[in-house]
């Protein structure tokens, strides 16, 4: 039979192992919260939270843009889709035109069976956002998903000047949800583009608008009225953006 004093030595050499393994395992990564915040490309790096939300996201995830041509988006969307989780795209393949790297990420995303639609009437898709709906979870701004228009590459010397608005209010992702599954499931606006099988279904329930939201160019209301402008497009002769964005290039300290 075993002495009190054995067991007690067992004992204390077991728990003393078990903190080794506990201290042993690697750390694992802190997760990001969804948040509400304006991200300012001139001096910080807003591409970081997209890419993290992204490999985060369990539920679905709803992108929309007119160019995409940073790896770094297409690649992480991809693997999200080959870990099961849904996503959905709106494009437009005449960025193509304008800009021919758009190309490569759009093959890719569609080589991948990743469900896409594209703007099919006049006007390009000028809808930039991506919704993640698992953590209720929204980003939207003028921004292009191309390296520059995210990060800077001297912050407050060679920017662009954007902003890039994250918000997990809920009034304003259930009026993306709603918005975005308008635009996938519409027979005139969008067409399909690649890897669209059956019936165009709705996500999501249907939620009123938040007021302080205006979807041009289907919401006509007065540009001024100090609510959210999000457009869904622009006129594809319509180059002043592209101008501007130029003009903004290593130009600090300009707002629009």
């Amino acid at each position: 039979m075993r002495s009190v004093s054995e067991i007690r030595k067992s004992l204390l050499a077991a728990a003393t192992l078990a903190l080794l393994a506990l201290f042993a395992q690697p750390a694992r990564a802190q997760r990001l919260a969804s948040e509400e915040r304006l991200c300012d490309p001139s001096f910080e790096d807003c591409r970081a939270d997209i890419l993290t939300y992204i490999q985060q996201e369990q539920v679905g995830i709803d992108v929309a843009f007119w160019m995409m041509s940073d790896a770094r988006y297409s690649n992480a969307l991809v693997a999200a889709w080959q870990r099961g989780v849904p996503v959905r795209v709106l494009m437009d393949p005449r960025c193509v035109s304008s800009h021919p790297a758009c190309q490569t990420a759009n093959d890719q995303l569609r080589d991948a069976g990743i469900p896409m639609r594209y703007r099919a009437i006049n006007g390009i898709l000028h809808w930039k956002m991506f919704l993640f709906s698992g953590q209720q979870q929204v980003e939207f701004s003028g921004a292009n998903l191309v390296p520059f228009e995210f990060v800077p590459e001297i912050p407050y010397v060679n920017y662009t000047d954007e902003v890039i608005y994250y918000t997990n209010q809920t009034s304003i992702v259930n009026s993306f949800m709603t918005k975005f599954d308008d635009l996938w499931t519409s027979a005139t606006e969008f067409a399909n583009y690649a890897n669209v099988n059956g019936p165009l279904v709705r996500n999501y329930p249907t939620f009123p608008i938040d007021p302080e939201m205006n979807f041009p160019p289907d919401d006509r209301r007065d540009a001024e009225d100090g609510r959210l402008h999000v457009p869904d497009h622009r006129p594809a002769t319509d180059q002043r953006g592209a101008r501007r964005a130029r003009s903004r290039r290593a130009r600090p300290a300009d707002y629009r």
